[in-house]
């Protein structure tokens, strides 16, 4: 059975940061500044060194489920609360009016609603193989760099794995006990190299379109320059994926994984090309330029990882890069034929500890920078630098079991402004405060999970 699991947050003031607090209750007040482009000050217009607030309390609850039904057929289910893709968090009191066909006033539960966050079947029946469809956990190996770990794909995944063993012996003689009434078994000695070889790949419905055939002649748009027709085909982001991992004695591993996402067709949602905002205009304009566009995204992803255990603690160093083949072209859809070199993503950091039984402790330390044509904005983590591109900073994240079932995590991320010539593209819907450009981002969470 999946357990459950509910985050208990609070969340205080901050100077151009995000904060939150660990709180007795299951409650969260959230205070979001960040500063805006510079401008003459006016009603919705930022000023020099300007910011935007909002101070919210949230809470967050996953129920899960999952099983075999009979031989190598499996099941997942997951309830969840929040409709976003990034986020389960809802927020007391955001549903509040005076009159509603609820009844009006405070504590009303139009936002207090449980969904489906997960629900797929799948088949193990062939050795090394597992098939899924629907509603998925993530099938491919990621980093928040490129994925939020909120996000459960739909579509069609297919994964393989197979085990690879070099340089094993033979286990010693088994031995009587010191009392030599007990036969000992010899522990068999460590193998040279264990080699895990995997294929993931991913087919998932990205953007439905509807109608595919609509009635009379078809919609057309103006924003992506001359008038041209809306699409009418559904889109798919498509992952392909094949990687390894290196298994040595003493608890050595390393593991790559090169990944390469392509998307097909346009859908009737996403089609417009991506602009990303623009710091010559206001913050209300530049917001209006389009986030989402997924125009020009043949993205190469390689995320990495090499670990170890020194004085008995397991560390780890890990780190992502990612290039988008068609930067240029997404930069020219954009306005900014220049500006293709901004292509790239990357991630570098250091990890201490691990998180199994009560009292133990893990730190994350980290650098990440995300260009502004580098990869898809409506994919990447929503809480390290706000879900925009052309940001750049570190991120630090503390874990520590209170029990084996209560975990109690900060985390701390700083980031500035990149490439001053571009706005800091991101879906609009996704941004916990909406400022494009923002200049510099300070978030501090601290967050108590509890899994039953």
């Amino acid at each position: 059975m999946q357990r459950g699991q509910m985050e208990i947050i609070h969340v205080d003031h901050r100077d151009g940061t995000i904060r939150r607090c660990a709180a007795p209750l299951p409650i969260q007040r959230r205070r979001d500044q960040r500063q805006g482009p510079s401008g003459s000050p006016g009603a919705g217009i930022a000023g020099t060194n300007d910011w935007q607030e909002r101070e919210r309390e949230r809470y967050r609850l996953r129920l899960g489920l999952r099983g075999t039904l009979m031989d190598d057929w499996f099941f997942g289910l997951r309830l969840e609360t929040s409709n976003n893709a990034r986020s389960t968090n809802v927020t007391f009191g955001d549903d509040t009016a005076s009159d509603t066909p609820g009844g009006g006033g405070p504590f009303e539960k139009n936002s207090d609603t449980v969904y489906v966050g997960q629900a797929y079947g799948g088949y193990k029946g062939f050795p090394g193989f597992t098939f899924t469809a629907g509603r998925m956990p993530n099938p491919i190996i990621n980093t928040r760099m490129v994925w939020d770990p909120d996000i459960n794909p739909e579509g069609l995944a297919e994964q393989w794995k197979r085990t690879f063993v070099f340089g094993a012996e033979r286990p010693p003689p088994a031995s009587f006990s010191k009392d030599t009434k007990a036969v000992v078994a010899a522990k068999p000695p460590e193998p040279f190299l264990k080699l895990d070889l995997f294929a993931n790949f991913g087919q998932f419905v990205y953007d439905d379109a509807n109608p595919e055939n609509p009635l009379g002649a078809r919609k057309t748009t103006d924003a992506n320059g001359p008038t041209q027709e809306v699409p009418n085909h559904d889109a798919f982001l498509l992952a392909w994926q094949v990687g390894a991992r290196f298994n040595f004695p003493k608890s050595f591993y390393f593991q790559f994984a090169p990944t390469l996402y392509n998307y097909t067709g346009n859908g009737d949602t996403f089609n417009i090309h991506y602009i990303g905002g623009d710091p010559r205009l206001t913050n209300s304009d530049s917001l209006a330029q389009n986030q989402t566009g997924i125009n020009s995204l043949l993205v190469f992803d390689m995320p990495v990882e090499f670990g170890w255990k020194a004085w008995g603690i397991p560390m780890r160093i890990f780190g992502d890069f990612a290039t988008n083949f068609e930067g240029d072209d997404r930069a020219s859809a954009a306005g900014q034929p220049g500006q293709g070199s901004q292509r790239y993503a990357y991630q570098a950091g250091l990890g201490i500890g691990q998180l199994k039984k009560r009292g133990d402790w893990q730190i994350n330390l980290w650098y990440q920078n995300i260009q502004q044509y580098a990869l898809d904005p409506n994919l990447i983590d929503d809480d390290i630098f706000n879900a925009q591109e052309n940001l750049h900073g570190i991120a630090a994240q503390a874990s520590y079991n209170l029990t084996a079932a209560v975990n109690l995590q900060l985390t701390y991320a700083h980031g500035w402004w990149y490439n001053h010539n571009l706005g800091t593209g991101g879906n609009v819907g996704s941004l916990a405060i909406a400022t494009n450009p923002t200049t510099e981002y300070n978030f501090f969470t601290a967050d108590l999970n509890i899994n039953f």
